[in-house]
């Protein structure tokens, strides 16, 4: 398991501060005069970074923090010598040595730890992401254009069911609070699945129209969803102000995806209800 260790804050006399808000290291041994690795502790309790503060995980960082330190991370990464960059042909685990002991603390040496109050393992995450990236676009190039095809429509199939759950739950949290009669008949916790689970909103498709050759997006039933959960979708999507589409939707409800009810779905969503 991956131990991080600590890294002093080094003072701003020693290495200058880019506009970027990221240190320039030039690779040199900032203490060979005295032979020793570590670097010269900043006593200024203005420039140390606070202990209380310091993040130990990627999902602790606000976004605007997030995409700048991994804007600068992999800017410096790039600039560290070749023998310090992983090979995405090969597996992060049998890369592990290099990332822990040799990438990961130069990349901490170029970062200002008073803009990003960061312990190591977020360096090691954001890494590790990348790599799991690159190799999957690396693998899915080797596979057959159909294989590719195939792939790339589930993805964009998931993204528009992650988006559609997210306009959802946000009407649904804005009719909440105006206390709509038809959302008050349900209990929090008999809301809740709906707007945390993809599995409750119906899939969408690319589809080509036989006729005139558009590409069009077809949205299909799932079989298992009772009369009362899709008549409660419908009317929060009545309510749900309408964005651009720049793609048609036809809607085939006799059309069934068989996909299984989540495991959590309250009674009260698989019940035939009137209202």
């Amino acid at each position: 398991m991956y131990k991080p260790g600590t890294t002093n804050l080094e003072s701003e006399s020693e290495q200058e501060l880019n506009q970027r808000g990221t240190r320039v290291h030039d690779g040199s041994d900032s203490d060979s005069d005295s032979g020793s690795n570590s670097r010269p502790e900043d006593n200024s309790e203005e420039q140390r970074p606070n202990p209380s503060k310091k993040y130990l995980h990627m999902s602790e960082l606000r976004k605007d923090m997030r995409d700048a330190l991994r804007r600068d991370l992999f800017w410096n990464l790039a600039r560290l010598p070749q023998e310090f960059q992983l090979d995405i042909e090969k597996t992060f685990e049998s890369q592990k040595d290099l990332v822990v002991k040799t990438i990961v603390p130069n990349l901490m040496k170029t970062l200002d730890l008073y803009t990003y109050p960061i312990a190591e393992c977020v360096v090691y995450e954001m890494i590790h992401q990348r790599h799991r990236y690159q190799r999957d676009i690396l693998r899915n190039k080797e596979k057959p254009q159909d294989e590719r095809k195939r792939v790339a429509r589930q993805k964009h199939s998931n993204s528009r069911r992650l988006e559609k759950k997210r306009r959802r739950s946000k009407t649904i949290a804005k009719l909440k609070n105006l206390k709509d009669p038809l959302i008050e008949q349900f209990k929090d916790e008999e809301l809740l699945p709906i707007v945390r689970d993809n599995g409750y909103h119906s899939p969408e498709f690319s589809s080509e129209d036989e006729v005139d050759e558009k590409n069009k997006i077809v949205v299909r039933n799932l079989r298992w969803r009772s009369s009362t959960l899709r008549r409660f979708l419908y009317y929060v999507d009545k309510n749900t102000k309408s964005g651009i589409k720049k793609r048609e939707r036809v809607y085939r409800p006799s059309e069934y995806v068989e996909e299984a009810a989540p495991s959590d779905a309250p009674d009260i969503l698989l019940r035939e209800l009137d209202f």
